[in-house]
């Protein structure tokens, strides 16, 4: 696990400079603070930070080839190392190291850029070949690892992160305004956009190859969807096909040189996680959890049963509104504006556990893979609401959604109602998305100054949805939904925070469930087994019953996420209208001041839910504020 970064010159006559690439790795020293490599020759420049997890003597980076023609640095980790290098030893490899770092090398060697057919892993991999005068970029499979990258002038710059490519001062900083559309459409900026027009994404299961300074870019991986099958299988079938695929990918991602744990929500996925660890190793497992006051948000009583049922080493912590005031010192780590509060409570587990793990293994990926969002009902039932006269559903059912009171409590009635009526206007163009929008194109036209407004207006966020439908090819609806949410939610939203605020304390998040054959699993599911008729991951819970507790498997889903809401109206309240205050909001030139007003009064008079609009436009200003306004580096602490 690591951070890496480097440059390639295409004019032959040009030099790669050794000083650029230092301070791109030294922007990013909380990646990899064990050690540090680089490499520079010629045209080409490659820079590594590493936290030694496997192989911690015999891992270091760059690696070379015997004769010294290729070169490699990546970031991740390859689980399936150990089978792989057996295989390559059997047909003739040579090994000087226990690394997988090592296994990539000799792969690559062996079947050039076909080598990420047989990776098993999280991963983000540069490799200089100097034999075609070529440099190789990969990411892994699903976007758990990040790799950015920028063309400047007659130079090619990549890095993990962004702030380290803004750190060279090579990098344009001009505002992408479609992209500041996307973030205030999603909470996030999906896809190959970043808020800097210059750089850009490499998206999950791509790879690109730089040569003569033309670039080659392809998918090397794709998920495909069974059709409905002629006759269905029992359910039992894939429960024990869910359970053996965990357990295998548990097991491999177990392996480790340094300790690990579990972080443990009250709910199906990290729970079926503990279990796989318990029925795979011998040892005891540790838990960690984070709790709330607020009973509708808190898991932790749940948690504690599933760490009480397998006799876990288990720890609880508290996260309160005083501890959201972080976020002002954790938004610079993402390099851009990214919405979500649960920041702070990602930090914070990855904080307090980094004291007694290095590596921790997490839930993520089983809402996305097996129907847990209940998004997937809201898209059946809307089909319905939609044939209603468009009379009825705005005298009655958007006239409910207004005249019930507000409530702080997470998933309340008025809000599901609300957010129903307010996707449905939205959902033949944003389909399952509709419900995950933070401003609509008509309140982003209240939201935004006329001139930001301007330069945005012909771009539509909903393409890239759209786009990944398309992709799914004669997917069922379930299916394109789900797909959508695995290709652009998941990796852009959900694992860009488990890298980041894990990487800000340098420890190192697994997510199991992620393993790519348990995608491809996945996607052989029946939809009647994962979301049906108003039930949510069907599947999981049939498969886990005897293997957590009653408790965990009859609970509704809540979600990773935290009491903003009631916190905005309280303990909050002092610290965003600081940081939405006019004056502050006039100096970006991008916001309407008068409109936020409206929203955060709404709030605070308790007529509205306003809490993620308003916390969007507190991450962006803390974004704009630490980062692009330049104050704060993030490399300093």
């Amino acid at each position: 696990m690591c951070g890496i970064c480097g440059q390639l010159v295409f004019d032959e006559s040009g030099v790669a400079s050794a000083e650029h690439t230092r301070r791109m790795l030294d922007a990013m020293i909380y990646r990899g603070p064990d050690e540090e490599g680089s490499f520079t020759d010629g045209p080409v420049s490659l820079a590594m930070r590493r936290l030694s997890i496997i192989d911690l003597a015999g891992g270091r980076q760059p690696i070379f080839s015997d004769d010294k023609s290729i070169v490699l640095v990546f970031n991740g980790e390859i689980y399936n190392y150990i089978e792989l290098r057996r295989d390559l030893k059997a047909r003739g490899a040579r090994f000087r190291t226990d690394s997988d770092t090592e296994v990539i090398l000799r792969l690559y060697e062996e079947k050039g850029i076909g080598c990420l057919d047989d990776l098993n892993g999280m991963f983000a991999i540069a490799i200089w070949d100097s034999r075609r005068h070529e440099l190789f970029l990969a990411r892994d499979r699903v976007g758990i690892k990040p790799l950015h990258y920028c063309v400047t002038g007659e130079k090619l710059l990549f890095s993990s992160e962004i702030n380290s490519l803004i750190a060279g001062g090579e990098v344009g900083r001009e505002m992408d305004s479609d992209a500041l559309k996307d973030y205030f459409t999603f909470f996030y900026i999906p896809g190959e956009r970043t808020i800097y027009k210059s750089i850009r994404r490499l998206p999950p299961a791509h790879a690109m190859v730089w040569r003569d300074g033309k670039c080659r870019t392809w998918r090397y991986w794709r998920v495909k969807y069974s059709p409905p099958p002629a006759r269905l299988k029992p359910i039992d079938y894939y429960a024990e096909r869910y359970r053996e695929q965990l357990n295998r990918s548990v097991r491999m991602q177990l392996r480790s040189d340094v300790p690990l744990g579990v972080f443990l929500s009250g709910g199906l996925d990290s729970g079926s996680i503990v279990a796989a660890v318990a029925e795979t190793t011998a040892g005891t497992c540790k838990t960690f959890t984070i709790g709330f006051d607020d009973e509708s948000y808190d898991e932790s009583p749940q948690a504690k049963m599933t760490a009480d049922m397998y006799g876990c080493d288990h720890h609880h912590f508290r996260l309160g509104p005083q501890d959201i005031l972080r976020c002002a010192e954790l938004a610079p780590y993402f390099g851009e504006p990214y919405g979500p509060f649960t920041i702070v409570q990602a930090h914070m587990i990855c904080r307090y556990s980094r004291d007694r793990v290095t590596v921790a293994l997490a839930g993520d990926g089983g809402d996305e893979l097996f129907g847990g969002y209940q998004t997937y009902t809201a898209s059946n039932v809307v089909r319905h609401y939609l044939r209603l006269p468009k009379s009825v559903r705005r005298g009655f059912f958007e006239r409910v959604a207004k005249l019930l009171p507000v409530s702080d409590k997470l998933l309340s009635l008025d809000f599901k109602i609300r957010e129903f009526v307010r996707g449905a206007e939205m959902f033949q163009r944003g389909r399952n998305m509709a419900w995950k929008v933070i401003f609509n194109d008509r309140e982003q036209a209240s939201l935004l100054a006329p001139d930001a407004l301007r330069t945005c207006r012909e771009h539509d966020p909903f393409a890239c949805v759209r786009q990944l439908e398309s992709l799914a090819g004669q997917a069922s609806d379930l299916q394109k939904a789900m797909h959508v949410d695995l290709s652009m939610f998941l990796p852009d939203c959900i694992l860009t925070q488990t890298d980041r605020m894990s990487m800000a304390v340098s420890q190192e998040v697994r997510v199991p469930i992620l393993d790519h054959e348990m995608v491809e699993f996945a996607a052989t599911v029946p939809d009647r087994y994962k979301a049906h008729r108003g039930r949510t991951k069907i599947l999981l819970r049939h498969a886990l019953q005897n293997r957590l507790p009653e408790g965990v498997l009859n609970k509704p889903k809540t979600g990773f996420t935290t009491p903003i809401p009631v916190w905005i109206r309280g303990e909050l309240k002092e610290f965003v209208l600081d940081t939405l205050s006019p004056a502050a909001l006039k100096r970006t030139g991008l916001f309407n001041a008068k409109f936020v007003e409206k929203i955060i009064d709404e709030h605070l008079a308790g007529q509205n839910d306003h809490a993620r609009r308003i916390w969007s436009l507190v991450s962006f200003m803390l974004w704009y504020e630490k980062c692009y306004r330049g104050i704060h580096s993030v490399a300093g602490g």
